[in-house]
This record gives C-alpha cells, sequence and structure tokens, in this order.
C-alpha cells in the first residue's frame, strides 16, 4: 500500500489511513485482471458504484488528447458516471477513426456486462501510443474482468492501471465527522510523460460521502489543483490524462457544513499523497523536491519561474547527484524572468532551512553547515525555497530529480 503521509502531505488529524483502495468505501466494486494487452502483469480493471453516484472528470488539456477521453467527454455524462473501464498496456493514442470506434467498442462492452447506459461509462486507456488496442483480447478480457468484480477488488483494480509504475499507488482514508465514518478510496498511475494539467496521470477517487454535485465537482477542481497540477516529472503532458471521482453517498451519514469540510480537506490530502507517489515513482527517480518560489511580482511570474526550475535538466540533475548548485536555480529563474522584467535578480535560495543565497550574495558555510547540507542533499525528500524580492506572490511546484535510468527507460524501449 502506498503510505498516504509522506513529509509533504501530511493527514489531517481525524482521517486514518486503511488497507484496500477505491473499494474501501461502500458500494463499490472493483477487479482487475490479465487480459493478455500486457506480457504477465494485470492489465485490464473496471470500477462500478452499485448505486447511483455524482461524478467529477477531468481530462488532460492536450490538442492530440486520446480517443478515450473524447470518448468520455464529449459523449458521457460526466456529471452521473457510474462506472469506468480502464485497460494498461496500450494507451489508444494517435490511432485516428480506429481508435475511436475502439474506445466506444470497450465502452459498449463494459456497460452491456454492467447494465448500465453508455452514457454512465468512462473508458480510459494508458499505455503505448500510436498502437492499436486489441480488441479480441479486450473483448474476452472485459467479460471476464466484469464476473469478478469484488467489495474486496480495488487492490486488483489498481494493479490493472500500471504502466511504467514501480509500484501501486492506492490508498483508502477513514473520515471521522460528526455524524459517523466516512471512506474516501484512491487509486493512480504514473511515472513518466508527467507535466500540468495532470500529469500523466490516470486517477480514480471514490467516497461513500454523501456530497451534492455542485459541492463534489468543486471539491474535486480543488483538490487536482493543489495536488496533480501541481507535479512534474519531465515537463511533457499526456494525451491520456483522467482524474474521475464517485461520491454515491453509500454510508448514510448525514454531514453538516463541517463534515463536508472534512470531506474536502481529506480528498486534498489523498490526491496530494497520489501525485507525491507519482513524483517518487517518476521514470528513474531517486528524489522528490517540492519548490516553493515567493516573492514574484505575480502569480503568473511565479508559476513561470517555478515551471522554469523544476523542468531544467541541470537542476534535476544536480539534485540527482546531490550538489546544491544554486547557480542553475538562478540561472532557470533569471532566463524567464528576463522576458518580463531587465532588473537584475537578486533571490535568496535555501534548501530546507539551510540558506545559500541571500540578495543574490552567496552566504560561506562553515564545516557544521556543510554537512547539514550534505545530508539534506541526500535525503529521498528535498524542500527548495527560492524567494525573488520583487512582489508578494508565491506557488509550489513539485518535481523529481534526472537520472540515468530515465534515459535508459526512454531509449531502451517504447512507453
Amino acid at each position: 500500500m502506498f503510505s498516504p503521509t509522506p513529509r509533504f502531505a501530511p493527514l489531517p488529524g481525524y482521517a486514518s489511513p486503511g488497507p484496500g483502495s477505491v473499494t474501501l468505501p461502500a458500494g463499490y466494486r472493483a477487479a482487475g485482471v490479465h487480459a493478455g494487452i500486457k506480457r504477465s502483469r494485470r492489465d485490464l480493471g473496471i470500477l462500478v458504484s452499485d448505486v447511483a453516484v455524482v461524478s467529477a472528470v477531468f481530462f488532460t488539456s492536450n490538442s492530440a488528447a486520446a480517443a478515450p477521453v473524447l470518448v468520455t467527454r464529449d459523449t458521457c455524462d460526466c456529471t452521473a458516471l457510474q462506472a469506468v473501464v480502464v485497460n494498461s498496456g496500450i494507451a489508444n493514442a494517435c490511432t485516428g477513426r480506429q481508435g475511436h470506434v475502439d474506445a466506444l467498442r470497450m465502452r459498449a462492452l463494459a456497460a452491456a456486462e454492467l447494465g448500465l447506459p453508455l452514457e454512465k461509462v468512462a473508458v480510459s486507456s494508458t499505455g503505448v501510443m500510436g498502437d492499436p488496442l486489441p480488441m479480441d483480447i479486450i473483448e474476452k478480457g472485459i467479460h471476464r474482468v466484469a464476473g469478478k468484480l469484488a467489495a474486496d477488488g480495488g487492490e486488483h483494480f489498481a494493479a490493472a492501471i500500471r504502466t511504467t509504475d514501480r509500484t501501486e499507488k492506492r490508498v483508502g482514508l477513514t473520515v471521522e465527522t460528526s455524524g459517523g465514518e466516512i471512506h474516501i478510496g484512491f487509486a493512480s498511475k504514473g511515472a513518466g510523460m508527467v507535466s500540468p494539467n495532470m500529469a500523466t496521470t490516470l486517477s480514480f477517487v471514490t467516497t461513500d460521502a454523501a456530497v451534492p454535485a455542485v459541492a463534489w465537482h468543486e471539491m474535486m477542481a480543488h483538490a487536482l489543483a493543489e495536488s496533480f497540477n501541481r507535479i512534474t516529472v519531465d515537463g511533457q503532458e499526456s494525451t491520456n490524462d483522467m482524474v474521475l471521482g464517485f461520491a454515491n453517498g453509500a454510508s448514510g451519514v448525514p454531514l453538516d457544513d463541517d463534515g463536508l469540510e472534512r470531506v474536502h480537506e481529506a480528498l486534498c490530502a489523498g490526491l496530494l499523497a497520489m501525485a507525491l507517489g507519482v513524483v517518487a515513482d517518476g521514470e528513474g527517480a531517486t528524489k522528490t523536491v517540492r519548490l516553493r518560489v515567493s516573492g514574484a511580482h505575480d502569480s503568473r511570474e511565479a508559476e513561470r519561474v517555478a515551471r522554469a526550475i523544476a523542468n531544467s535538466p541541470l537542476v534535476k540533475a544536480a539534485v540527482f547527484g546531490h550538489d546544491a548548485n544554486w547557480g542553475r536555480i538562478v540561472q532557470a529563474a533569471g532566463m524567464w524572468l528576463s522576458h518580463d522584467d531587465p532588473r537584475p535578480l537578486a533571490c535568496d535560495v535555501a534548501y530546507d532551512d539551510l540558506e545559500l543565497v541571500h540578495g543574490g550574495d552567496p552566504l560561506p558555510l562553515d564545516v557544521a553547515a556543510t554537512e547539514r547540507l550534505e545530508r539534506v542533499m541526500t535525503a529521498p525528500e528535498l524542500d527548495l525555497q527560492v524567494e525573488l524580492r520583487r512582489g508578494s506572490a508565491a506557488t509550489l511546484v513539485y518535481f523529481s530529480d534526472l537520472t540515468y535510468d530515465y534515459v535508459r527507460l526512454n531509449a531502451g524501449r517504447r512507453t
């Protein structure tokens, strides 16, 4: 089970992690099987609510969006989806007219097995781009996976959506409210081709809380903005991104305003944990970096500088090498600031609680501080802070390092 409480995503005190995944909340069934798309791992899954739900779904903004994204976005009832069918191994992206036909067929097969209207079933795919789906294998697989749907099938579903992920990303949360316990389940995938909007991720959220449709959409949108839209591995936005949340109210727990706020806060913490799991599991990654850029003129400037630093191959390679090379950070920030303002950059740079640059001037380190910096740079999680001294705007971005294994993986085989 992926831990939901890394350093950068602590849970609120009234939420506790537990075993399971998207089927921890009441009223959901799921399954994942090895259909034969991939050599040996599970590669086909279904998640369904047994009762009507409110749903919120968000898609990649890439104009080369894959066929399953287009089918779900354009032909489904995205506020009342009740199920999703997912395959991994082949993305059904950049597959032309036949890819669209195959996505429609995949949805129709799942809807027939579940006894649901077509518009209630989302379809999602992830994997190699440009290859056609093996529909003979998928047709048989959908029949098999539908027959295995179970209230404890969330773990198999989480396994079935993986591609180059080294580990499954799943967790179930129990949230205490004044009316009783509710549950939220998460299953996500993502490792490479990761950058906003939504990174390369398929992420599925379930809850048995009774949340009004408008409130659920607002909760999901806010949680997404603070999690998957805050991360990058390699600066590449996928064609297949989808984040889908279901709320079915099956717990029967009445929620007052405080209860709804607890659901919202637990949802934010859980999605951030999933997003950080994607960064930590980035292809070849060994480190997760939280970057805070503050003192920007406005939010646009803060965002541009943060992305420039987080996506810089030079910065990312230095982090991999345990090198506190603040010159690369200042260079990346200055490169983008020069587009808007010719003033010289005189910033502060700190790694965790160690300030290395103040007002543009490097600071000397004594022996103790040097030893402390070495420990900071070798830790798996690194806090990087850049103060621009130009205003009051700030932003956060989370990114991974750039390693030899990233190049080997992406040069050695198609992903």
